[in-house]
């Protein structure tokens, strides 16, 4: 009965990839409520302990896969969240938002350069109008801080285009099992890092009840539901008809961190903002277009 209730939700993909793109755009906002209470390398440490936990019932690999595993689990465990995680400890919610919509497009122009793979001129310049307008104003306004944790952002987005190339070799395992061996590496990574060089805060003061909100929201909402929601409707109903959602994901996280956080963008961030989100729909719209 579950089952054909889940199906039928998904069968239209409008309402599921807004669901999907709401969770994500919140997801940011509820990311840094939690670095705000936890050090940054702690939150990243205690998220991927939870969610290897959560997903422990997915952890059968074969055996000639773990070590392509590995190389993943630190180009988007370590490398992708945790300097997502230090980044945003610097740069309000609504900034890394914008730069974390450049994950898509980044992972194209890759796969142009290393694999071949088909892209217009229009979209490169697309990328590079969408990457100026997230990243300029605040480059220009921000302090000495605010500009490194977005330069960070931007470094680890573009770990995370890295790693999808990554992922394209380990089509054979499913999404749930590649987030247990990210979460199972990387942890103890990530808190061994903590450990060397722990934060001010004591430890136990750390666990606030809005760092534990924040990651069981991460875990639970962002890294498990939403992302077996968005896969499933990629397979069901393509990438280009779920795709331009994305360009909402911002919106959302602007609204939520103005109601949450109180966060407000200046004139010249909110003009990168459009340039950003006109630049990143001229690259999905151009992508559908027939050569």
């Amino acid at each position: 009965m579950g089952i054909v209730i889940i199906n039928n939700l998904l069968s239209k993909p409008a309402f599921p990839a807004l669901f999907v793109v709401t969770i994500w755009g919140l997801n940011v906002v509820f990311m840094k409520v939690g670095v705000t209470d936890m050090a940054p390398l702690l939150y990243t440490g205690m998220r991927f302990t939870l969610l290897s936990l959560l997903l422990l019932p997915f952890f059968r690999i074969p055996r000639e896969a773990i070590g392509q595993v590995i190389g993943l689990a630190m180009i988007m465990g370590v490398g992708h969240f945790c300097l997502l995680s230090i980044g945003l400890h610097y740069v309000d919610s609504v900034v890394a938002g914008l730069i974390l919509l450049l994950g898509a497009p980044l992972s194209s122009l890759l796969a142009f350069i290393f694999l071949n793979e088909r892209l217009r001129v229009l979209q490169m310049v697309a990328v590079f109008a969408a990457a100026m307008g997230a990243l300029v104003p605040t480059l220009l306004v921000g302090g000495v801080e605010i500009q490194a944790g977005a330069l960070l952002i931007l470094l680890c987005v573009c770990m995370w285009a890295v790693g999808n190339l990554k992922i394209r070799n380990l089509s054979n395992l499913s999404l749930l099992t590649l987030q247990f061996w990210i979460g199972f590496i990387s942890a103890p990574l990530c808190l061994l890092a903590y450990w060397l060089n722990p934060a001010d805060t004591p430890l136990a003061a750390q666990f606030t009840i809005n760092s534990m909100l924040s990651l069981a929201y991460v875990v639970c909402g962002s890294s498990i539901l939403a992302y077996w929601l968005w896969y499933q409707l990629i397979k069901l109903h393509g990438i280009n008809s779920v795709v331009n959602y994305v360009l909402l994901q911002p919106v959302v996280t602007m609204l939520a961190g103005y109601l949450i956080l109180g966060e407000v963008m200046s004139g010249l961030q909110l003009a990168g903002a459009v340039i950003t989100l006109l630049a990143m729909w001229g690259f999905y719209h151009s992508g559908k277009q027939p050569l």
